[in-house]
């Protein structure tokens, strides 16, 4: 999602699960700018919007604490 904040966009986490989530990223003079800022910050794009770098850490923690449900 973008937000607008004195004429400036920046895109905002999708999630903001982590403690460390910068909410959102840069401001920029456009939307398209705003996208590219995080594009080349790498954060993940869901299909849905973007996921800052310490949320996707965060999700990576959080899936590695799943215990199988079947043994191997």
């Amino acid at each position: 999602m973008i937000v607008k904040k004195n004429n400036q966009f920046a895109v905002e986490c999708q999630v903001k699960m982590s403690a460390e989530c910068p909410q959102t990223g840069e401001y920029c003079d456009s939307e398209e700018e705003a996208k590219e800022w995080v594009e080349d910050e790498f954060w993940i794009f869901s299909g849905e919007g973007y996921i800052c770098l310490k949320c996707n850490e965060q999700i990576l923690k959080n899936i590695s604490k799943i215990k199988p449900l079947i043994n191997s």
